[in-house]
């Protein structure tokens, strides 16, 4: 039996073929393999300081492993952390001279620097890389926002929860698994306005409360994640 010219149209143009499936959308990280050629692994041991604040901002830098403190310090010594930047993140990607902040290895960290310039003119190459770019702010942004409101509108008991459990969210830890703390109560409290024997009391609070459970100074499991939540006022 002769094919009817609808059958053989639509064979000719693949209609009676399995649906081609649209092509994933690239990530960040997809864009940046493109200045592979460019980057320069760099290795930095617990304590040691990545960038200062004034330093030129020649570089972006991705982290590989390892966690990172993004901070200021106070002319009489005081310290504010940011945040911490790990496995993933970028730091110093800010249109600026010098660079605002520093950078400090809280673990043993590895990280990949590209030029500012090879950076600029990827981002030039393709409105794709600007659209992820400024997802990347705009997440960013978000975050800063969030982090206003826990400095100023929580206490100490909600301070520590809404921490913890962002770390949780950020490592992909689920309720009654290990989350591993790479930096110390100095850090969590520096990041929090808190002092160390606040947070400390704090995380001994939540404790009995058996929120958590603390097998040691460097892990905590969090049991109860909806009554963190409640208590953190997450929005």
């Amino acid at each position: 039996m002769s094919m009817s010219l609808s059958a053989a149209r639509k064979e000719t143009f693949g209609e009676t073929c399995s649906p081609v499936m649209p092509p994933v959308p690239l990530t960040l990280n997809d864009h940046l393999r493109a200045l592979q050629p460019y980057g320069a692994r760099q290795r930095f041991n617990r304590g040691e300081t990545i960038f200062s604040e004034g330093d030129p901002s020649n570089y972006v830098y991705k982290v590989l492993s390892g966690t990172v403190r993004i901070c200021r310090h106070a002319a009489d010594g005081r310290r504010y952390i940011f945040d911490f930047m790990m496995p993933g993140d970028l730091i110093g990607f800010l249109e600026c001279p010098d660079q605002p902040i520093t950078a400090e290895a809280v673990t043993e960290v590895t990280l990949i620097s590209y030029p500012r310039s090879s950076f600029d003119r990827l981002a030039a190459s393709s409105a794709e890389v600007r659209t992820r770019l400024l997802c990347h702010l705009s997440a960013s942004l978000l975050t800063v926002q969030q982090h206003l409101f826990v400095l100023g509108c929580q206490n100490a008991k909600e301070r520590v929860a809404s921490f913890l459990l962002r770390l949780a969210d950020r490592n992909d830890v689920g309720a009654g698994h290990g989350l591993d703390l790479t930096m110390g109560r100095q850090d969590i409290a520096d990041h929090l306005g808190l002092t160390i024997e606040t947070v400390c009391r704090t995380i001994a609070v939540l404790r009995n409360d058996r929120l958590l459970t603390v097998p040691n100074t460097h892990q905590i499991i969090l049991n109860d994640i909806g009554a963190l939540r409640a208590l953190a006022i997450e929005v």
